[in-house]
């Protein structure tokens, strides 16, 4: 069994180091971020107040969606950027009427890979949208603890039995787009190993974040 795993996970070895560092350090960021604000937020207050932060908004709030926002863009684009120049052209996908491979790989999947990756990546998108639709900014970017109101929500997606419904519809979509990027059968095993770090991070910002009750309110 070590000896199979050790053998899918082969083609991990042969990415550029940089493109994987590039990639881990972009998951890593926005949660590194979310612990120190959770953890911290009166210095985030007073950081937010200060230039240059201050150019990203007038509450601490508005500072903290934009460099979330713009931290998943880095994470997206540094994903895509490993499978273009790393795993893809390691694991033997080779570009069809697009230059790109990563263009090739969304266009060529089977039907399987449609249904299965349509089937994280809608669900996921949909408690996303759910929970900005029931707390808005304010309760996405920890307004409980940056001293915005946040108003009660029991509807949907918080009514699914999910503690942390934005996490789990984050790592669905991301694990959606995997499914999509797995051009050949040797890519399946390292897009599925990163997904098993990213999921720790979200895991790690849940555990974190369970420490402390102020992210719950009575009815």
């Amino acid at each position: 069994m070590a000896a199979l795993l050790q053998e899918a996970l082969q083609p991990l070895r042969k990415v550029p180091l940089g493109l994987s560092a590039a990639l881990l350090g972009s998951m890593a960021a926005p949660h590194c971020l979310y612990a120190y604000i959770w953890q911290r937020p009166c210095d985030f207050l007073e950081g937010a107040a200060r230039m240059p932060l201050r150019l990203l908004g007038e509450h601490a709030v508005e500072v903290m969606q934009k460099l979330v926002l713009g931290l998943k863009a880095i994470q997206l684009a540094s994903l895509l950027a490993w499978c273009e120049f790393g795993l893809l052209p390691v694991c033997g996908a080779v570009s069809g009427p697009s230059r790109w491979l990563v263009v090739q790989a969304i266009r060529s999947a089977a039907p399987a890979r449609w249904i299965l990756g349509l089937g994280l990546l809608l669900p996921g998108q949909a408690l996303n949208v759910g929970v900005y639709r029931s707390i808005g900014a304010d309760g996405v970017y920890y307004g409980v603890k940056l001293g915005r109101p946040v108003p009660w929500a029991s509807g949907f997606p918080f009514n699914v039995g999910l503690r942390h419904p934005q996490y789990v519809g984050a790592m669905c979509s991301w694990a959606g787009l995997c499914a999509l990027l797995a051009a050949t059968p040797s890519a399946a095993a390292p897009l599925g190993a990163v997904l098993l770090l990213w999921g720790g991070f979200y895991t790690a910002s849940a555990v974190h974040e369970a420490s402390s009750d102020a992210d719950v309110v009575d009815k």
